[in-house]
């Protein structure tokens, strides 16, 4: 079982997405902009919406799903024009926070703004009534794809949504599975801040199922690979678990990492790929239908699939200028210290997952 979830896990690190799960994380996504409208910051972190997730590859996704992109102003376009694409984007104003904030300042009541890789589409969610909706909706698209276009960018489509609202809670608040899962995971907001003040290594948890229809939780806890203490951390949360006098299995699974590696897939995670990605996806001359990445032993693996065929005769052409937007990106000065000594390499493929360069 672990084996499999592990290939499932770097199939889509690779190959990013499909129509089932970019619909999925569009939802969850949506799901999240609306509890960070509704709830206070320390609720949003013990939210149970945002802790228990099915154990599954697919929330590997949400990165390259919805990512931002930028804004130049005009007084600095002659000047931006000089720049390679991608420096360009990377010097520039995320489109997310310039499209909530124009619109906003505008007066438009929006809850939401992201994008969608499948479509490549922009979409931005709009509050308040179905009359409201039906009025602002055609102005909106209009207006984003003025400000999404002045970035140059050619490859995409807008969607305006009505933002529908749904109460987690509410929803699930008769299903055994998910009463369960609030109780273990309130037992464990308490447990685990305690261990880490004990001096263990621990950092993210969460609750999981081995599938959807099973009845067995899991626990999975990220320590550090120097944290070898596990038998001490796990004893320690079963019995606290088994106070909850649950009829659920659980198990305690931990997923050591190593904190050098961690940072710099974080930084990589943060203020390069996002850039690269947004690049591709957004002119049309790069033929983009899907972006990833994996980190393997100390690596960056960058994945571009593009919409042609490897037999293609303007497939290396294609591979070659792809390869050589991001490799200009990687090695300029801007990106120094992110970049550092990390190796990385550039993986372009044809719409069938071949590799092209």
């Amino acid at each position: 079982m672990e084996d499999e979830l592990k290939k499932i896990h770097e199939h889509y690190q690779e190959n990013y997405y499909s129509d089932e799960i970019d619909g999925r994380i569009k939802d969850g996504v949506q799901q999240k902009i609306r509890n960070n409208d509704s709830y206070p910051k320390e609720k949003q972190r013990q939210s149970l919406a945002k802790r228990i997730s099915y154990i599954t590859a697919t929330c590997v996704v949400l990165l390259g799903i919805f990512i931002g992109s930028t804004f130049v102003s005009p007084a600095m376009a002659e000047v931006a024009s000089k720049i390679p694409f991608l420096n360009k984007i990377f010097e520039q104003k995320p489109v997310t926070d310039t499209l909530m904030n124009d619109l906003i300042d505008k007066g438009y009541q929006i809850s939401g703004a992201g994008y969608s890789v499948r479509e490549k589409t922009y979409f931005v969610q709009v509050k308040g009534t179905e009359d409201y909706y039906d009025q602002v909706k055609d102005e909106l698209e209009e207006l984003v794809e003025t400000i999404i276009s002045s970035r140059g960018y050619d490859g995409f489509k807008v969607e305006v949504e009505k933002e529908q609202v749904t109460d987690y809670m509410v929803e699930h608040e008769n299903e055994p599975r998910k009463e369960a899962s609030m109780f273990l995971l309130e037992e464990l907001n308490e447990l685990i801040p305690e261990l880490q003040k004990q001096g263990y290594k621990i950092h993210q948890y969460g609750l999981g199922y081995p599938s959807p229809e099973s009845e067995d939780i899991r626990i999975d806890v990220d320590i550090e690979d120097t944290e070898k203490r596990t038998d001490e951390i796990e004893k320690v949360i079963l019995e606290s678990v088994n106070k909850q006098d649950l009829v659920n299995e659980v198990t305690v699974k931990f997923h050591p990492f190593n904190v050098t590696n961690r940072e710099i897939e974080r930084k990589w995670t943060a203020d390069i790929l996002p850039i690269i990605w947004e690049g591709m996806l957004n002119k049309k001359e790069y033929k983009t239908k899907g972006v990833g990445y994996s980190f393997k032993d100390g690596t960056m693996h960058i994945y571009i699939t593009t919409t042609i065929k490897k037999s293609d005769s303007k497939a290396p052409d294609l591979a070659n200028k792809i390869e050589s937007a991001i490799q200009t990106f990687l090695q300029s000065e801007e990106l120094k210290d992110v970049v550092g000594d990390t190796p990385y390499k550039i993986v372009v493929r044809d719409k069938d997952s071949n590799e092209i360069n």
